[in-house]
């Protein structure tokens, strides 16, 4: 099973919209099943059913882009600032399937992470520019 958080992010976007998945998959012209897959992180949508998504979901591709692909579409930038006293902790790491999100010490079992990271994830895309 894919832990990337995708299938999360895309199931959090069509059930705020109030969707079924047989209404978005007709709208998007894919199957109910593959959608099914996809949000279950069996499969990653391809590159060119995302841009049919965020299309459809009138949001910008490449946040679902770099969710489903973060090593491709993720930005890296090599002079980050830290935001803050704090420590900065890049959205990009955090989705990451190599690393291990914590708390108080603990490490958190991959299901915990995986909707952590789709919360993050939805919150970013369901933010207004």
């Amino acid at each position: 099973m894919i832990t990337n958080g995708v299938g999360s992010v895309l199931r959090q976007i069509r059930k705020g919209r109030g969707e079924s998945i047989v209404e978005v998959a007709k709208a998007t012209h894919t199957s109910p099943a593959s959608f099914t897959k996809w949000e279950n992180d069996q499969t990653i949508p391809s590159e060119r059913s995302i841009h049919k998504l965020a299309e459809y979901y009138n949001t910008d591709p490449l946040e679902l882009l770099s969710v489903a692909y973060p090593d491709k579409y993720a930005q890296k930038q090599e002079n980050e600032q830290p935001v803050g006293d704090g420590p900065s902790i890049r959205v990009e790491d955090l989705l990451g399937n190599n690393s291990i999100l914590t708390y108080n010490g603990v490490p958190l079992a991959a299901g915990t992470k995986s909707l952590v990271a789709a919360f993050i994830a939805g919150l970013i895309i369901a933010q207004p520019e």
